[in-house]
């Protein structure tokens, strides 16, 4: 524990300094945003007009409807809408990538990787890559049929296992000893995004615990040579029709599908490398070992309908990142209390419930411009009960209505927002800005292995603020560079109990006139009508 905490002592900024990085961009070893495995035979995905698309509100209450079958078409359409580009943009002769899921600083350390059983898309099992780049699948293994066979026997009907990695390297390029966080971070993002794009197709996902994240770099052939830059698996995921209890894999399962023939070569992503010894370090010590399983009930909840009719793929393929707000645009009391109604767990089992475990983040909100709110500072109780470790004057106002939302301080709170954030105006410039805080020791005390995923609980939450800006028509945009300890200090924290992780800001974007938007991908390769012939 103490050398975790000493991580995170080392990557907080402070007003009087940064954590540690490179202090510059280094263009030369910019790694390329795209892992491809050379010599890996491709398999084209389909991705279906967004026009075609279930309503917004309903797919946060649960799996929308009955299951798809598991085939071609809805893995196309899962990863469609949770991990593909979103579109391309152009300004000055440069040319990059957006994507459905966010990333920090549009660097994408996440990797996907499923398992699917005989009978998916050919007719033995097979363990691919997805490249979101050419919306296609690399396959790196094709299961024999005895192995194919027993994965299928191990999983429930109709579903498959899906791998998330992270390649540390691309965010430490930019960001150094931080970069940690923010692979987390993007997890947390990615993992709403499927768990979002899973729902619309009837299909649950859940995070198996039973296998150390370890041995699932050695499922994945992350931990054989030829890997010039480290990736590691960070969770292992079911994914399929809704089911009561975790699947057990069997150990002569496992060590099989570990002794595979793989095919295809890693891509080199830069030709030189800084080391960032920490990052290795904390990665080594938070790892999760093989945990007991918990029970996968479905919460019940009542899908909201805030959002009458709004289709909801057009908003995953349309979110984006703000780079500036106007400082002008307010929102209604009303819709604020849509948004945070839409961040608890009870009220959205997608994709809060995706690790079985208890909400540890709630949210303190800098409240700008909310017409029928006083500006100030709020706090957001997602937990069981609010926190009585703050210290100062607060007023710990409870507001009418159904939200634990306690009003602290009356005020303008724009500059304090801007300041706190590493001095970024974007965060005063909003209708409002939050800091989520997760409750740090109590985490740390079960096991370093909740030090991540403390950050993938903020990574949902921002997507989902993601989401809520696109449905209102404004924008949001994570904020990554905040002063730590001031937060704790304005909060009157005198101990590690509670930790700032992630900060967010909503508003009416300004946008820059010089970019140049293109299409994600050609035509759309639809998938054929049922009983024609494939595209």
């Amino acid at each position: 524990m103490d050398e975790v905490r000493a991580y995170h002592e080392l990557s907080k900024h402070r007003p009087d300094r940064f954590a540690p990085g490179p202090g510059h961009l280094d263009w030369a070893t910019q790694p390329a945003p795209f892992r491809r495995y050379a010599g890996a035979r491709s398999i084209e995905l389909w991705h279906r007009p967004q026009e075609e698309s279930p309503r917004y509100d309903a797919v946060f209450a649960g799996p929308l409807g009955a299951p798809a079958p598991l085939d071609r078409a809805s893995l196309s359409q899962l990863l469609y809408d949770s991990l593909a580009i979103s579109a391309w943009k152009e300004a000055g002769g440069s040319r990059w990538a957006l994507r459905v899921n966010p990333s920090s600083g549009n660097l994408h350390p996440t990797e996907a990787y499923l398992l699917l059983p005989p009978g998916t898309l050919e007719e033995s099992g097979l363990l691919v890559h997805y490249a979101p780049d050419a919306h296609a699948l690399e396959v790196r293994a094709e299961l024999p049929a005895m192995l194919g066979e027993r994965l299928r026997e191990s999983l429930p009907p109709g579903g498959f296992l899906l791998a998330l990695a992270s390649i540390p390297w691309r965010e430490a390029w930019k960001y150094g000893e931080r970069a940690y966080r923010y692979c987390q971070h993007d997890l947390g993002h990615a993992l709403a995004c499927v768990a979002t794009a899973a729902s619309e197709l009837g299909w649950q996902v859940r995070l198996l615990r039973g296998i150390a994240e370890v041995r699932v770099d050695t499922l994945l052939g992350l931990d054989r040579d030829g890997f010039h830059e480290a990736e590691h698996a960070d969770c292992l995921l079911w994914i399929g029709p809704p089911q009561d209890a975790e699947p057990h894999l069997p150990e002569e399962l496992l060590l099989s599908l570990e002794a595979l023939d793989l095919y295809g070569s890693p891509n080199r992503l830069s030709r030189q490398y800084r080391d960032w010894p920490e990052l290795a370090r904390v990665h080594a010590l938070c790892r999760a070992p093989a945990l007991p399983a918990l029970p996968w009930s479905q919460p019940s909840a009542s899908p909201r309908d805030d959002n009458p009719g709004l289709p909801l793929r057009p908003l995953l393929h349309r979110r984006r990142s703000a780079q500036s707000l106007d400082g002008k645009a307010g929102i209604h009391a009303e819709l604020l209390f849509a948004w945070l109604r839409r961040l608890l767990p009870a009220h959205s089992p997608v994709p809060f419930a995706l690790t079985g475990e208890p909400p540890r983040v709630d949210l303190l909100l800098f409240v700008h411009r909310v017409q029928g709110l006083e500006p100030g500072l709020y706090w957001l109780v997602r937990g069981e009960d609010r926190p009585q470790e703050l210290g100062g004057d607060f007023l710990w106002q409870r507001l009418d209505g159904e939200l634990p939302l306690y009003r602290l301080l009356e005020g303008d709170a724009r500059g304090l927002a801007g300041f706190l954030s590493c001095g970024q105006d974007i965060a005063a410039d909003g209708c409002l800005a939050l800091a989520m805080l997760a409750r740090f020791d109590q985490a740390l005390e079960e096991g370093a292995w909740l030090y991540p995923r403390l950050y993938w609980e903020c990574g949902q939450i921002g997507q989902l603020l993601y989401l809520e800006a696109e449905a209102a028509g404004l924008s949001g945009t994570g904020i990554g560079c905040f002063f730590d300890d001031a937060v704790h200090e304005l909060l009157g924290l005198a101990d590690s109990r509670w930790q700032s992780l992630y900060h967010f800001t909503l508003g009416r974007a300004e946008w820059d006139e010089r970019l140049t938007s293109l299409p994600a991908y050609q035509e759309p390769r639809r998938p054929p009508e049922s009983g024609g012939a494939e595209e």
